[in-house]
This record gives C-alpha cells, sequence and structure tokens, in this order.
C-alpha cells in the first residue's frame, strides 16, 4: 500500500475510503461497529474509491483495509443527522507544500486534536503534476487522514503540470457531486452548518462560473432554518497583507455575496502566514502555514488590506474551530503547541436545567494493531464536542455571574 488508507466525503450514513498499491490487487475492506460488522469484497485495481453506506449517524466505527497479509486502517465517525443541534470541532490548515519537516510538525501536533473533520486550504503539494510529490504529501498525512475526513480546496499549485488540470487532485480525492464542475467546488452539510468549498483560481478557470452556484447556495442555506451557520473555504485570500496580498477578482464578485448572506467565516491560504481581518461583519483567516516557506508582510500593502486585517504572524499552524449553537471559536495554535491566538464572537449556549446524560456507546471491536492504537488515540466525534461545549458553556456563565 502506498497511498492510504485515507478517509473522505462523510455523512450520517456514508463514507468513502480511498487507497493505492503499487500493483493491483484484491481487497477486502471490514468495517466494524456497536453491534455490526461488514466484510466488502473488492476487485483487484491500483487506486480504490469505496463508497461504505448504511451506516448509522454519529457512530464510531473501527475499519480495515486487508490486502493479503497487509492490514492498514483506522477508525471513523459518520456525521450527526442534517441539522442535528450539536457541538462541531474541526480543523483548517494548508499550504503544506515545499517543507517536509515543517509540514510533518503541523500534522503531528494536529493529530493531538480530536476534530470532526478537517478542511484544507490548498496547495497541499509544489507541482500537482508529481506524483512523487503526491507520494511525500500521503506519507506525510498517513495516520492524520487514516482517522479524519479530509475536506481540500484546490490550490494553484495542486494545478500545476501538464495543461494545468489539477488530473491527480481530482483523481486523489472524492468529494461531494453537488455543483456543475464536482471537485472543482462542492458543498457539504454537518450537523446544522453549511461548508462551501471553492475553486479561487483564476488562471485556468473563470470565477464567474461559480458566482450564481454560490449565491444560490448562500440563498438556500439562510432560507433553511436547520442551517445555523454557513462556512466558506478557497485557496486565495480576499485581504492579506503578506506577499500574495487581497485578491481583487475575490472582492468584487464574491466577497458582496459573503456579506449579504452573513457567511460566518471565510478560510483561505496561498500567503504561507496566519491572519485574520474583518470587513462588513465577515470574518477572514488565512491558514497557509502548512509547510511552505513563510512569507513576510509585504513592503506596501493595499490600505483596503491594511485595514481589514487585525491580526498577522508568520509561522506553522493550523486553526481549531469549535461551533456550538450560535457561538464560534478560532484558535490559531503554532506547530510547537503554543496558541496564537483565539477569538470567539456569539453567545455561548446555556442550559435552564442540566442536560439529559449520554449514554456511552459499546467500544467496537479491535481488528488489527493499527485500528487498536487509532481506537486508543481518537474520539467519539461530535459526541465528544458537546462535553466540551458545555463546559465552556459553563465556564463562560460564571465569568458573566462574576462581573456582576
Amino acid at each position: 500500500m502506498v497511498r492510504g488508507p485515507y478517509l473522505q466525503n462523510v455523512s450520517p450514513t456514508a463514507v468513502t475510503v480511498m487507497w493505492e498499491t503499487s500493483a493491483p490487487a484484491p481487497a477486502r475492506l471490514r468495517i466494524v461497529g456497536p453491534g455490526a460488522e461488514r466484510v466488502v469484497e473488492i476487485a483487484a485495481s491500483e487506486r480504490q474509491e469505496i463508497d461504505v453506506d448504511g451506516l448509522e449517524p454519529a457512530t464510531r466505527y473501527q475499519y480495515a483495509v486487508e490486502i493479503g497479509a497487509t492490514h492498514a486502517g483506522g477508525e471513523l465517525t459518520t456525521a450527526p443527522p442534517a441539522g442535528a443541534d450539536v457541538p462541531v470541532t474541526f480543523a483548517v490548515f494548508g499550504d503544506s507544500r515545499s517543507n517536509l519537516d515543517a509540514h510533518r510538525r503541523v500534522v503531528e501536533r494536529l493529530r493531538g486534536e480530536v476534530p470532526d473533520f478537517i478542511i484544507g486550504t490548498g496547495d497541499m503539494v509544489d507541482d500537482g503534476g508529481r506524483d512523487h510529490e503526491w507520494d511525500q504529501f500521503f506519507d506525510v498525512e498517513r495516520d492524520l487522514l487514516r482517522d479524519n475526513v479530509f475536506y481540500p480546496a484546490v490550490g494553484n499549485h495542486d494545478r500545476q503540470g501538464r495543461g494545468r488540470t489539477a488530473d491527480n487532485y481530482r483523481a486523489l480525492f472524492a468529494v461531494p457531486e453537488n455543483s456543475p464542475d464536482p471537485e472543482r467546488y462542492y458543498a457539504f452539510t454537518y450537523g446544522q452548518n453549511r461548508f462551501l468549498i471553492l475553486d479561487s483560481n483564476s488562471n485556468s478557470f473563470a470565477l464567474t462560473d461559480q458566482t450564481s452556484w454560490i449565491e444560490r447556495e448562500l440563498q438556500a442555506a439562510r432560507l433553511d432554518p436547520s442551517i445555523r451557520h454557513v462556512f466558506v473555504t478557497m485557496h486565495h485570500p480576499p485581504f492579506s497583507v503578506s506577499l500574495h496580498g487581497g485578491q481583487r477578482d475575490l472582492r468584487e464578485r464574491w466577497t458582496p455575496l459573503f456579506e449579504k448572506y452573513q457567511v460566518t467565516a471565510v478560510f483561505s491560504g496561498h500567503d504561507h502566514v496566519y491572519s485574520r481581518a474583518e470587513k462588513n461583519g465577515v470574518r477572514y483567516f488565512i491558514s497557509g502555514g502548512g509547510g511552505a516557506p513563510l512569507y513576510p508582510k509585504a513592503p506596501r500593502p493595499a490600505a483596503i488590506d491594511v485595514d481589514a486585517v487585525k491580526y498577522f504572524e508568520r509561522t506553522n499552524h493550523y486553526l481549531r474551530v469549535h461551533v456550538a449553537d450560535d457561538f464560534v471559536e478560532v484558535t490559531a495554535i503554532r506547530a510547537d503547541g503554543t496558541p496564537i491566538e483565539t477569538v470567539a464572537w456569539g453567545s455561548p449556549p446555556t442550559f435552564d436545567a442540566p442536560p439529559p446524560a449520554i449514554a456511552a456507546r459499546p467500544a467496537a471491536v479491535r481488528i488489527t494493531a493499527a485500528g487498536a492504537g487509532a481506537a486508543a488515540a481518537g474520539g467519539f466525534g461530535w459526541l465528544g464536542r458537546l462535553g466540551a461545549g458545555l463546559v465552556l458553556a459553563a465556564v463562560v456563565v460564571l465569568w458573566r455571574a462574576l462581573r456582576g
């Protein structure tokens, strides 16, 4: 096995498991959860993309890919039902290309988290047309993506190579097919949150074809009473004081839509820094410190970028985003584990009475040594987040009471 296994496109009842071998080989995918076990026999192929459905919402499973004597796997947690009022935690980072050691430090630190899923802001590799760079990417992120569903945005370097067609990117990731050009841009729902993952590359793809789709998606989300937050991810930032600067096309075409439909936050990369900006009620975060060479501030940034950007730091890092009811908290964390900053907005959830206890789920059956290790390190997805949300809410309420 040369890549994976890794997890893609989770929903309340399904998930996609992908892997690649050095030669075509038949395989067996074994999935074990509370009170159930499933075995899927798979015909020989080098690259596998297996959709597993019929799963239970918000449930932890262990899985293993068996190819002859080789066993590799981990654990996964299905999404909560769409519209479920549950806390959600996800991680964001990108621009991992170029420096494998820095990339590895970020990944190792992120493995200490227990996110419900991970969002990539693009530029996973330096040249998307070179297979060996994707080998390096999956080698560094093997353990992380084994246990965490990954939703990527396509960056300009991911589409490098002959024709700039992003063929490798398209083949290596299985994302929701719900746009006119799936894999370039798409959307998904997790609990009460809608996520739009966009293609902001203007050189090879026109921005205009996405604009009408974006507005339809944002309008539908704001008309849906079960959707509380909308998050957007794209590689290029609308506002930045670093080397590339804010992207004028995005500011003119898309940020008015983000403002009109009150997008909760926008995540980008491209500039290899951490940055936070605010403009007309929308918050913009740059998380491009995944391993690429760090950028300085631009010598003469545009006035509009200077006005919008509230914080800047050139450092390897990732973001942890926690959402509970109207409350959103974003913490930027350096590769050494120290926090850069935490920003929060909205009202933390409160309870008139103690919430009912959540019954513990039966432990999943251990499959392999790798699966056992994953079980020890993993968690229960959104169920694990609920406890964190309750503690956070209690702390905020106590703080307010003490202030009088």
